[in-house]
């Protein structure tokens, strides 16, 4: 197995992805997420590179496993911002039957790599806080928390 930037044949497998990580994500959090498919176009837009956009898949040809989809930003243009360039991890997703077996490290050691070709000056990512396995993967890869999303479900 092995790691590289995805390709239109890649799309089938990456939809299937997404929709096991909008399943996941509906299960941590069923008041504000839904089971769903990733939009088509969009995935489209992020394998040919448009937007900053790259994708990378975990795998050997139609076999893939695993895909980070990251994207490179700035930061906000406002004054109390150091101005820094980004990589946004935006999703990072294993198959179901592969968790566990060093997948997910490998693909963010890959993005590490790619910010470092880019110059970034970090990776970010957003996690649902419920989700405490991917947390845990992400602490031990050396993410810090920053920031702290928070909500009041008006019933």
């Amino acid at each position: 197995m092995n790691i590289r930037k995805a390709v239109r044949a890649d799309l089938p497998k990456i939809k299937s992805l997404y929709f096991q990580l909008f399943e996941q994500m509906a299960h941590h959090e069923p008041n504000y997420m839904q089971k769903a498919h990733q939009d088509e176009s969009f995935l489209q837009r992020v394998i040919a590179g448009e937007d900053q956009f790259t994708a990378f898949v975990y795998g050997e040809d139609d076999e893939v496993k695993g895909i980070a989809i990251t994207q490179l930003q700035q930061s906000p243009p406002y004054n109390c911002f150091v101005p820094l360039k980004c990589v946004y991890l935006m999703d990072i997703v294993v198959d179901a039957d592969m968790r566990g077996m060093g997948i997910g490290k490998a693909l963010i050691d890959r993005v590490k790599t790619w910010a470092k070709e880019n110059e970034a000056d970090y990776v970010e990512l957003s996690v649902l806080s419920k989700n405490a396995s991917a947390a845990a993967l992400y602490l031990h890869e050396g993410f810090e928390p920053y920031s702290l999303s928070m909500r009041l479900k008006i019933e």
